[in-house]
C-alpha cells in the first residue's frame, strides 16, 4: 500500500522561520570561505569536520578517539597541502580501515557492525576532502554545487510540506515525500543549469548539462537518506541540535558530502 503524507499548510510549524534565519547567516560565512579561499576554506573545513565526527560519535557511540577519526585529520592535512595525487589518500584510507577493523577484531566486535560504526568517518572523511579539493581546485564549482544542494534541500523541504503526497520511503524517513523530491530536484536542476555559465562550469553542450545537474540533485537525496537511514540505524531523530531548525551539521551537510565527492570522482575520471 502507498504512504500518503498529508500537506503541511504553516511552514512555521516546521520550524522554516528558523530554518530560513540559519541558512541566512551560515551561508554567507560559507560562500565567503570558498571565495576567498585559504586560509578560511581550510579553518572552516577543520571546524566543520570536528563537529561532523562529533556528531557521529553522538549517534554512534563510536569514541572521537578511534583510530578511524585520526584518518579523516590526516586525509584533511594531505587536502590542505593541495596535492592533486591520489594516491596519498587511497593509503592513507587503506591503511586506516585495515587498522580499524584489525581494532575492532581485537576486541571482539563483528564484522559488519563495526563497518556500520566506521562508515560515519570514511564518508565524511572522503566527503569533506573531496569538497576542500574542490575549493582549491575550482572554487567556482564547488559555489555552484553548494547552490543547486541549497536550492534541491530547500525546495524539497518547501514542496513536500505543502503538497504532501505519496512518501519517498517510509521506513528510513517518513517525512520525506515523492513531491518533494521532484520539486527539488527540478528548482535545483533549473538553478544550476542557469548558473553553469556565471560559475564557469565549461560544459558546452546544454543537454549534457542538463543530466548532469540533474544527476546531482539525484545525489543529492541519496545523501539525505543514507543519513536517514543511519538515524533510523541508531534510533536518533537528529544528528544534534546545534542548527535551529534544522537539528545537526551533519543534517545539513549529508547531500553535500556526496556531491562533492561525486563531482571529484568525475573530475578525475
Amino acid at each position: 500500500m502507498v504512504q500518503l503524507s498529508p500537506p503541511k499548510a504553516n511552514l512555521e510549524e516546521n520550524n522554516f522561520g528558523k530554518r530560513v534565519l540559519s541558512t541566512a547567516i551560515a551561508g554567507p560565512i560559507a560562500v565567503g570561505a570558498v571565495i576567498f579561499g585559504f586560509p578560511y576554506i581550510d579553518i572552516l573545513a577543520a571546524i566543520l569536520s570536528g563537529i561532523l565526527l562529533w556528531e557521529w560519535s553522538r549517534m554512534s557511540g563510536l569514541p572521537l578517539s578511534h583510530p578511524m577519526n585520526g584518518m579523516v585529520a590526516a586525509l584533511l592535512g594531505w587536502a590542505m597541502v593541495g596535492s592533486s595525487t591520489l594516491l596519498v589518500p587511497l593509503c592513507i584510507i587503506g591503511i586506516g580501515v585495515l587498522y580499524t577493523l584489525f581494532y575492532h577484531y581485537q576486541l571482539g566486535a563483528r564484522f559488519i557492525p563495526s563497518l556500520i560504526l566506521l562508515s560515519g568517518p570514511l564518508y565524511i572523511g572522503l566527503g569533506m576532502v573531496a569538497n576542500l579539493s574542490l575549493a582549491k581546485l575550482t572554487p567556482l564549482t564547488l559555489l555552484w554545487a553548494l547552490l543547486i544542494v541549497w536550492t534541491t534541500d530547500t525546495g524539497a523541504y518547501v514542496i513536500g510540506s505543502l503538497l504532501g503526497g505519496p512518501k519517498l520511503v517510509p521506513r528510513i524517513s517518513p517525512g520525506k515525500t515523492w513531491s518533494g523530491f521532484m520539486g527539488g530536484s527540478i528548482l535545483g536542476t533549473a538553478l544550476g543549469v542557469s548558473l553553469a555559465p556565471t560559475c564557469q562550469i565549461d560544459i558546452p553542450n546544454p543537454i549534457f548539462l542538463f543530466f548532469l545537474t540533474l544527476m546531482i540533485t539525484f545525489v543529492g537525496h541519496t545523501g539525505d537518506i543514507l543519513e536517514s537511514a543511519a538515524k533510523r540505524l541508531f534510533k536518533v531523530k537528529d544528528s544534534s541540535h546545534i542548527i535551529p531548525g534544522h537539528g545537526g551539521l551533519l543534517d545539513r551537510m549529508d547531500s553535500l558530502l556526496l556531491v562533492g565527492l561525486f563531482i571529484i570522482i568525475l573530475k578525475f575520471f
